[in-house]
């Protein structure tokens, strides 16, 4: 039965690694990139819009034939120019548009940050709930050897009719179910493998020994979660989309240097010139001044977009101050279960050898004897789910306090 035990425990998959591993692995998983590329693409998108406010330089060249000469219109010419143009002023909407970029590259970069700590966080309840299972699978084993040491027992005594076909027949049917209780554990432990499988993109095998450090003196109330700090910028902008809308209500002032050569071939002789070159610098403004509220409709929509953001976000932040309530009383509920749990097993554990020895003497029955039995490896794996538990819920903890989660393993 121990080799069995044995056969039973041994990991079935390909990438063996503790909890640490396990997280390392999952933050190069396809969710993950997928946020890593947002945030490359916000970046992008930043150096794009900046660059564009940049002094542009741009060359061009025509060459013209006109079937009708005149003196305004040679009969061939070439013509080749560099402009130098600039934007001084467009009624605030750079300006904006900057801050606006600025935002979404922050907001990305949170959202990256609370991505990452969401896949920690499902990693972590697998984790445990998976060392969690097998616990369970080794007590339930160690149960089974207890019947089938306890099955060969009755066997001997029923030879010699010291005991009864029922007395038997019981504890060869809680063997028959034990057997189904190790598939159930088995089928629960293979779920568990297939989703950290997807969440980590690797066959992987869970080594035991991890923990999550959470240090009692840590607060939550100037932290935010990852989340809320991406919802933050977001607002920030929808607050600076609103203020470029308004641009168009405001001058655009842009200055020009162009440098041109050209060549003027006439037909006609009189008409030709020396001159072949020249620089124009050109100061423009533009105002619209009417555009049937085109305007006026964009800002009001902007606007409207920054108040439903601001709205969000406020629903939100009071719904992550109740999630961090419900944190700290499911962490301190799972605290005073290890109490309870240490104090069950210390109870089944005593019980259980009593009662053993009063049905080996046949002073109980061997339905009392089970039900101890049972009692027994139950509290067993009642004590280790407690312990993970409480592992789990500083996860969340931290979670919730926005602290990254990866950093607290051990």
């Amino acid at each position: 039965m121990k080799k069995l035990s044995l056969l039973c425990l041994f990991p079935l998959f390909a990438f063996s690694g503790n909890l640490q591993q396990l997280l390392t692995l999952a933050e190069q998983n396809k969710h993950v990139e997928s946020s890593r590329y947002e945030l490359e693409a916000a970046k992008e998108k930043e150096y794009a819009t900046k660059s564009g406010y940049m002094p542009s330089l741009s060359f061009g060249a025509n060459q013209t034939y006109n079937q009708e000469e005149s003196m305004l219109s040679p009969e061939k010419s070439r013509t080749g120019a560099a402009t130098l143009s600039f934007t001084i002023y467009d009624g605030g909407k750079r300006e904006a548009l900057f801050s606006q970029q600025e935002a979404l590259v922050k907001s990305a970069t949170f959202s990256l940050a609370s991505v990452q700590n969401n896949v920690s966080l499902n990693v972590i309840y697998y984790y445990f709930n998976y060392i969690s299972t097998l616990a369970s699978k080794e007590s339930t084993l160690q149960k089974m050897e207890q019947l089938e040491a306890e099955r060969y027992r009755l066997e001997k005594y029923l030879s010699v009719g010291s005991a009864t076909a029922d007395e038997l027949q019981k504890i060869i049917s809680s063997i028959e179910q034990t057997k189904v209780d190790l598939l159930t554990l088995d089928n629960t432990l293979n779920n568990i493998s297939n989703t950290l499988e997807y969440l980590t993109g690797k066959e992987v095998s869970v080594e035991a020994g991890s923990s999550v450090r959470l240090q009692e003196t840590q607060s939550s109330d100037d932290a935010k979660r990852f989340d809320i700090q991406a919802l933050e910028e977001s607002v920030q902008s929808a607050k600076a989309e609103a203020e470029a809308a308004k641009a168009p209500h405001l001058p655009t002032i842009k200055i020009e240097d162009t440098y041109s050569r050209f060549k003027y071939d006439y037909a006609n002789p009189l008409w030709n010139s020396d001159a072949d070159h020249q620089n124009t610098v050109q100061l423009s403004m533009q105002w619209k001044i009417f555009d049937f509220g085109s305007t006026s409709a964009s800002v009001q929509a902007a606007q409207k977009n920054y108040l439903a953001k601001s709205s969000d976000l406020a629903y939100e932040k009071q719904k992550a101050k109740a999630s961090y309530k419900s944190a700290q009383n499911s962490y301190k509920t799972a605290l005073a279960k290890i109490d309870a749990a240490k104090a069950r097993l210390s109870a089944s554990e005593m019980t259980y050898e009593l009662v053993k020895k009063k049905f080996q003497q046949g002073i109980v029955n061997n339905v009392t004897y089970l039900d101890a039995l049972t009692d027994k490896f139950n509290a067993r794996s009642q004590l280790q789910t407690a312990l993970n538990e409480v592992e789990y819920q500083k996860a969340v903890l931290l979670y919730e306090m926005g602290k990254e989660i990866k950093g607290a393993i051990q």
